[in-house]
């Protein structure tokens, strides 16, 4: 996530803590491809932009929001709209004592391992919710790796036979 959408997400959490709306209709103007494609392009002018986005009609009970996708349009920063929303989810997660994690494995487990392995890192790592993304990854060849808050936990057969590999070269 680049440096420039956290600090649109910082900037707009100072504003508003609109989670919901900030998601619907992000994804209403990403949801039409047209209009993104308008308003993420260099064929339209910044101030046209602008003016688009004022008068979209799922904005108009949105004064902050509209005011900061126009923001975004006219600086030309409406292609970072997507990083933005994340960095604002995180955000939000972060304000409800959560965290991102992100879980990369051989084959995608069970709902229920899913719940119990989001339990025991609530447990281990002290927060109130954990959003986990699942990722397949074959190459993993068995296991998983798990990467939340800048540690990463590496309990992959792939993993395991790099380690044991360096142990053995190392002896």
């Amino acid at each position: 996530m680049s440096e420039i959408a956290c600090r649109y997400a910082q900037a707009l959490w100072g504003l508003t803590q609109e989670e919901k709306a900030l998601e619907k209709t992000a994804h209403l103007m990403r949801g039409e491809p047209d209009l993104w494609d308008a308003l993420c392009g260099p064929s339209v002018r910044p101030e046209e932009k602008a003016a688009v986005v004022g008068r979209l009609p799922f904005l108009q009970g949105e004064p902050v929001l509209r005011s900061f996708y126009q923001l975004l349009a006219r600086k030309g920063r409406m292609a970072l709209l997507p990083e933005i929303v994340r960095a604002y989810e995180d955000l939000a997660l972060r304000e409800r004592g959560g965290c991102r994690c992100l879980l990369r494995c051989a084959k995608i487990p069970s709902a229920q391992t899913q719940e119990a392995l989001k339990k025991a890192l609530c447990k281990l790592h002290h927060k109130q919710e954990i959003l986990l993304e699942v990722e397949e990854n074959p190459s993993l060849l068995g296991g998983f790796t798990l990467e939340l808050e800048g540690v990463t936990y590496d309990q992959s057969l792939k993993g395991r036979l790099s380690r044991l590999a360096r142990y053995l070269q190392m002896r």
